[in-house]
């Protein structure tokens, strides 16, 4: 399966759908852990304000130009993800969507934009099965991409002299330019690499990221290099490689001597595809053997179903860390559980999900300070 981090849809008009309770607990998740990050990033912090109040931005324009003044006002709020944008071999992290109304009044326009952001609660809550280090790092990495469509929207506004001659001498039957929120991630992908390659260095592990341009393809089917190990000895006793991908498809790994290639087919072969590569020491990667008495499973999935309350469920958490399965500093438990973790508990009550990824998950509420 492919996953796409992220993506946008512009001037898109239909009726606003709140999130759902489960959308709205990922989101204030994300933001939370976004926000206390150290990790080098642009700073996208214009978007996230437009959540809480408007942004206006207020310009004039030059005497010879068809309006005289520009009054900008953007507003985001976040929406309940369209699962119609999930098709069979593409599968959509989030999208940001601009959505403006301008009008025109004795030469003031006013462009008039209420935004709105989406995230794949599927794909945030791990859906596609990925490795626990990488998920992390990707759902920051979604959240990330979309506020970038608003914040470099939000940047040209401010001080793009291309796009504020064409707003000056806009027409009232024109279309707003959404060109700079960058639809076609020519700003975005470095970004979000360089961000996803520091956040995976501190788990341990290298990113690395591959173009596969149309013209260097058989028909859009190519074979590519991904590594040499013997330029990354610290892999040396093996290495575990997750891939992501835009726009490729049909994927497989292969080896020689201390060469890994991938081989797949450009989904648009016109279109250059991305491969972004996760590689940790198989090593690092080994999963314990754990042995989790039943009761535990048991309360878990009463706590999913709402029959016991959040107390009785840090009762499994207590247990968890008194065996050392779980890592903390602190001897008492406090903090909202997430409404979303109580659909991992139902998964691995139901069996769908084993003790490993269920610690894992719930060692991640306690590392990211969620729960503590």
């Amino acid at each position: 399966m492919v996953v796409i981090l992220g993506t946008n849809f512009l001037s898109v008009y239909a009726a606003y759908e709140p999130p759902t309770r489960e959308e709205q607990d990922i989101y204030n998740t994300l933001l939370e852990q976004f926000k206390k990050l150290d990790t080098p990033k642009k700073d996208v912090t214009d978007v996230i304000t437009t959540f809480q109040k408007p942004l206006i931005i207020t310009f004039p324009c030059n005497s010879n130009d068809t309006n005289n003044q520009v009054v900008t006002i953007v507003k985001t709020r976040l929406a309940k993800f369209d699962q119609s944008v999930v098709h069979q071999d593409l599968v959509t992290g989030g999208t940001y969507t601009w959505q403006c109304v301008a009008t025109t009044q004795q030469g003031k326009i006013t462009i008039d934009c209420n935004n709105e952001i989406r995230l794949n609660p599927n794909i945030i809550l791990n859906g596609t099965g990925i490795d626990p280090n990488v998920h992390q790092v990707e759902n920051l990495v979604i959240l990330y991409h979309e506020l970038l469509h608003g914040q470099l929207m939000i940047d040209a506004i401010k001080s793009s002299p291309v796009w504020r001659q064409e707003v000056c001498n806009k027409s009232p039957d024109e279309s707003v330019d959404y060109s700079f929120a960058d639809t076609d991630h020519k700003i975005i992908n470095p970004l979000q690499t360089q961000f996803a390659s520091e956040l995976i260095e501190k788990k341990g592990g290298k990113m690395i990221a591959k173009e596969v341009k149309p013209e260097e393809t058989q028909n859009g089917e190519f074979t590519i290099k991904v590594i040499s190990l013997t330029d990354y000895l610290q892999f040396e006793r093996g290495v575990k490689i997750t891939l992501r991908g835009n726009n490729i498809n049909n994927t497989s790994f292969s080896s020689g001597s201390n060469d890994v290639y991938l081989a797949g087919n450009l989904v648009n072969k016109t279109k250059s595809g991305m491969a972004w590569f996760y590689l940790f020491s198989k090593q690092q990667q080994t999963t314990t053997n754990i042995s989790i008495p039943a009761w535990t499973k048991r309360i878990a999935g009463l706590w999913s179903a709402g029959n016991v309350s959040d107390n009785d469920f840090y009762g499994i958490i207590s247990y968890l860390i008194e065996q050392n399965i779980i890592v903390t500093n602190s001897n008492e438990h406090s903090g909202i559980i997430p409404h979303w973790f109580k659909k991992n508990a139902q998964w691995w009550y139901g069996g769908e999900i084993d003790d490993q990824t269920f610690v894992n998950s719930a060692q991640y509420l306690i590392s990211s300070k969620i729960i503590s």
